[in-house]
């Protein structure tokens, strides 16, 4: 079956959702019916959560009126299909999209593990650093080492991996990033925290971590 849950965006904290216009399509029903179906029961819904919609233009070049489409978070969205009479093509429906809805949850919960993971690694390197004697060599290093995590990564700056993974202005780019790439960013880190630790200058650290990186790719 097609693509039933989405996120917004990359951030690690959205809450998954479906919409009216998939539970119409894909469990039979008209999208007419189902708004009117989540109207009558507009009061319940809510009481699982903040309730939005969206206006969609129609895509006939005839035009028409814009539709309202509804935003339905798991526990919304499972309550308005028990609503639903029970045919073969709504418990098939029922089916997967509870079973879309728990995988992009683990999805989502690898990925808060994993931050969580970056976090204590993240700490380890600003600690390394903390434990150096005062200095410019000190004040720049934070920044530096991870500037240049990013370029051996992804050979973007940051202003460039946020305009990549949707960053709002105020959104940290750790919350946006991929696990995996997130676990070779960790990875990195780790390794800096030791060189820092050993007090090699900057430039020999820049060698060490685009050595250690060539050998694992």
């Amino acid at each position: 079956m097609d693509k039933l849950v989405f996120i917004d965006s990359n951030d690690l904290h959205e809450e998954p959702f479906t919409t009216s216009k998939i539970i119409a399509k894909y469990g039979g029903q008209t999208h007419h019916s189902i708004q009117v179906l989540i109207s009558t029961y507009e009061k319940d819904i809510k009481e699982f959560g903040v309730f939005s919609f969206q206006m969609s233009k129609p895509k006939s070049s005839k035009g028409g009126r814009p539709e309202k489409i509804y935003k339905l978070n798991e526990p919304q969205a499972s309550f308005l299909i028990t609503l639903m009479k029970n045919t073969r093509q709504v418990v098939n429906f029922k089916k997967a999209l509870v079973k879309q809805f728990y995988a992009m949850r683990e999805e989502l919960i690898r990925r808060r593990v994993e931050r969580h993971q970056g976090i204590k690694e993240r700490n380890a390197l600003t600690d390394a650093i903390k434990r150096l004697p005062d200095g410019k060599y000190k004040d720049h290093l934070y920044s530096n080492v991870t500037r240049l995590i990013y370029k051996i990564l992804f050979n973007k700056t940051v202003a460039q991996l946020k305009k990549q993974f949707s960053v709002p202005e105020k959104g940290n780019l750790r919350d946006y990033i991929p696990k995996t790439e997130l676990a070779q960013v960790k990875k990195l880190e780790n390794q800096a925290a030791t060189l820092i630790k050993a007090r090699l200058p900057y430039k020999k650290i820049k060698e060490a971590l685009l050595n250690i990186y060539s050998t694992t790719v």
